[in-house]
């Protein structure tokens, strides 16, 4: 028995728990590459790919998305596509002119990759990193919203900048200890 969830259009397509399973692959083609990952999605359009998903790591690639859409629509191929998104913000926006649908992060969604240079953060600078989080999502969210862009928020600890992975690692650490202390094993 499938847990029953919201219905959610993609393009031509239904999202539910109500709906047949939705078999998607992702390409492993550079998005630079337009003629390969035209060809790509189409093998996975055709062996029963019902979502394509490319990732776009950045404005040019983003970009790029909008070119792969039109040549895919030009053979007859109206698949969804799903942009994956990481760190740029900007290309989360671009990419939702384009694409069906786009996933993000907001672990990592308007940071730069982590770099582990500075693991100290105090509350004002988390709470400035979250109001730049909150300013270029909700700029993205409109994005969506004028195009009618399907969102995914995918969350992964593995992906999480360097604030908001201190900020969790401190307060994690903090817990723990006082649960090891509740329960006198330290």
């Amino acid at each position: 028995m499938r847990r029953k969830t919201t219905a959610v259009r993609i393009g031509n397509v239904v999202l539910s728990s109500e709906e047949p399973v939705l078999v998607q692959s992702m390409l492993n083609t550079s998005t630079r590459e337009v003629d390969a990952c035209v060809e790509q999605a189409i093998r996975i359009i055709e062996a029963g790919g019902r979502l394509v998903r490319i990732t776009a790591p950045g404005v040019k690639e983003a970009e790029m998305l909008g070119e792969i859409h039109r040549r895919l629509r030009e053979r007859g191929y109206t698949t969804p596509i799903s942009a994956d998104i990481h760190f740029v913000a900007e290309a989360a926006s671009v990419a939702a002119r384009y694409v069906e649908k786009v996933r993000i992060n907001p672990g990592n969604f308007a940071d730069k990759r982590a770099t582990f240079k500075k693991l100290t953060y105090t509350d004002e600078e988390y709470a400035a990193e979250l109001e730049i989080l909150r300013q270029k999502f909700t700029e993205f969210l409109e994005v969506c919203r004028q195009y009618g862009t399907a969102v995914r928020i995918g969350t992964n600890h593995g992906s999480l900048s360097d604030p908001r992975r201190e900020w969790w690692r401190l307060r994690w650490s903090i817990c723990g200890c006082v649960r090891l202390v509740t329960l006198k094993m330290w």
